[in-house]
C-alpha cells in the first residue's frame, strides 16, 4: 500500500534525485540544460528551490519513502518569500525563463484551480499508481471546494497518461525564443466532480 503524505525540508535532497532521475529526458528540462553534466548539476539546485516554495504553502505531497512526488500550487497562486538560486544565467538561459513565464501567463486559466507543478516518480518505481495516488491528495481537496485543477506537459505520452486521470487539453504551443524553437507544449484542465 502506498503512504502518501506532506513532504518536509528533511525530505529535500532525496526528492530532488527523484526529480532529476524522472525528468532526465523531459523536453522542457533539456531544452533548459541540454547537456548532461548541466543538468545533473542544476536540475537538483532548482527542484530543491520548487520544494521549498511548495512546502511553504503546505502543497508538496510525496510517497514516505520520496521516490514520487507531487508540487501543486494552491488557487491564487500565493506569492512565497523562498531564496531564488542563481542558476538562470548566462543569457540564453534568462531567454528561455522568460519566454516560458510569458507563455504560461498567457494559457493559464484565469479562474482559480490547483496548479499541478510537478509529477515526478523515479524511474525505478514508474508504473506502479504512485502519481495517481499523489495527485489523488489534492483532488480531493479541489472537488470538495468545487475548483478545477491545471497543468502544462510536454509530451504526448504524458497527454494520454493525465487525460486517463481526468484532465483534458485546453490549450497548445510551441516555446520560441529569437530564433530557437522549444519544446510543444499542452496546457490541461481537469474539471471537479
Amino acid at each position: 500500500m502506498v503512504t502518501v503524505r506532506l513532504a518536509t525540508s528533511d525530505d529535500i535532497r532525496r526528492l530532488a534525485t527523484t526529480a532529476t532521475r524522472a525528468f532526465a529526458d523531459d523536453p522542457l528540462l533539456r531544452w533548459f540544460f541540454p547537456n548532461d553534466a548541466e543538468y545533473f548539476e542544476l536540475n537538483p539546485v532548482l527542484t530543491a528551490y520548487l520544494c521549498r516554495r511548495w512546502q511553504a504553502t503546505e502543497s508538496q505531497w510525496c510517497t514516505d519513502d520520496c521516490v514520487a512526488l507531487a508540487g501543486w500550487v494552491p488557487p491564487g497562486r500565493p506569492e512565497v518569500d523562498v531564496e531564488r538560486p542563481a542558476i538562470v544565467h548566462p543569457e540564453h538561459r534568462v531567454a528561455k525563463f522568460e519566454a516560458l513565464r510569458a507563455a504560461f501567463a498567457q494559457h493559464t486559466p484565469r479562474e482559480p484551480h490547483w496548479y499541478l507543478n510537478m509529477l515526478a516518480t523515479h524511474p525505478d518505481w514508474q508504473r506502479q499508481g504512485l502519481g495517481a495516488a499523489l495527485m489523488g491528495e489534492v483532488f480531493r481537496i479541489a472537488d470538495a471546494h468545487g475548483l478545477p485543477c491545471y497543468l502544462e506537459t510536454e509530451t504526448a505520452d504524458n497527454v494520454a497518461y493525465y487525460r486517463h486521470h481526468g484532465f483534458e487539453v485546453r490549450s497548445e504551443w510551441d516555446l520560441i525564443t529569437g530564433h530557437e524553437r522549444g519544446p510543444h507544449l499542452w496546457g490541461m484542465l481537469r474539471a471537479p466532480v
